[in-house]
């Protein structure tokens, strides 16, 4: 075949190939359903729904513990917590207290995890840090205000137990 025959195939096959582009592209929504025009500006600003904001409470709770002994007697320790509590617009809570021990300037986070000791070398015979961990009421509210005795007791291990009652409470700060 001669050479400027297959040019002239070639050619028509790239026109036919070129026209069936265009006439597709021209029948074609390039934004279906669903899909935002980048270049399109709407007439009328979208509903806005304000974000769920936080409510902070503060916590106050005073606890008395005691560490009952197997062989008789107790050890006691009385510890005053204040701090707050953030609960988080997806149900979750997180927060930060102090706990003192009364007398002697023990001090732990909420959230359980010890943070220091003072003066160094105190112990904390009473059994607060031992039972803090079970300690979970059900606080009933009244107008962002709730409070509520709470009480556990574990085993020391020893034939003893540790156990602890406080009361404690929560008032609305922020939010709520």
């Amino acid at each position: 075949m001669p050479r400027w025959v297959k040019r002239t195939l070639w050619l028509g096959v790239f026109g036919v190939c070129a026209g069936a582009g265009a006439f597709v592209a021209a029948h074609t929504n390039p934004f279906p359903p669903g899909v935002e025009d980048p270049g399109a500006r709407p007439t009328t600003s979208a509903p806005t729904t304000p974000a769920p904001s936080n409510q902070r409470w503060n916590l106050v709770m005073d606890s008395a513990s005691r560490h009952d002994l197997h062989v008789g007697g107790s050890c006691r320790s009385r510890w005053f917590t204040s701090g707050h509590v953030t609960i988080l617009p997806d149900g979750t809570a997180e927060g930060e207290a102090l706990a003192s021990l009364r007398g002697s300037g023990g001090r732990i986070v909420l959230g359980f995890k010890r943070a220091g000791v003072a003066p160094t070398g105190s112990q904390d015979l009473g059994g607060f840090l031992a039972t803090i961990r079970s300690l979970a009421p059900a606080i009933p509210f009244t107008d962002g205000h709730g409070g509520a005795v709470a009480a556990a007791s574990r085993p020391d291990g020893d034939l003893g137990r540790f156990v602890d009652k406080g009361e404690i409470q929560l008032d609305c700060a922020t939010g709520c």
